[in-house]
């Protein structure tokens, strides 16, 4: 069965990006989503992402892989995966937000996994992981 689902992930960031790489790179992560209707919310801060996609369960993995693949990060490690009842960014094909390292302290072991680029320091919850996803929804994102 094709189902809702989300992942989450966070990984590191060949090089920095600045505002002229980050919006070429959300003009094109856009188009695809929206041709295999995945939507989401990626944050970007001193490297490192975290993002959310969510889509029917197929093509929701076939894009996953493919983001494994591409050498503009590496370290990609899924934080959450499981089925949703609807999607928390409908409208959003890539939604996005420079975040700062205030905003990811309430996730435990977040700081030390993007200061230390190790995936066993993260130990934050579902809940936590997903606050702080969706506490950026009350923004209006950064249209790069």
């Amino acid at each position: 069965m094709n189902q809702l689902k989300h992942i989450v992930y966070v990984s590191f960031s060949s090089k920095p990006l600045n505002e002229s790489e980050l919006k070429a790179l959300l003009k094109v992560i856009r188009k695809k989503n929206k041709a295999h209707g995945i939507t989401g919310l990626l944050l970007y801060n001193n490297s490192t992402f975290i993002q959310v996609i969510e889509g029917l369960e197929d093509t929701l993995h076939q894009v996953f892989e493919k983001i494994k693949k591409d050498n503009r990060h590496t370290n990609v490690v899924i934080l959450l995966e499981e089925p949703i009842q609807e999607r928390t960014f409908p409208d959003w094909y890539m939604g996005f937000q420079q975040i700062k390292d205030d905003q990811t302290r309430g996730i435990n072991g977040f700081s030390d996994f993007m200061n230390n680029s190790d995936s066993t320091l993260l130990k934050g919850s579902t809940e936590e992981v997903m606050h702080l996803l969706t506490s950026f929804k009350k923004y209006t994102w950064k249209h790069l």
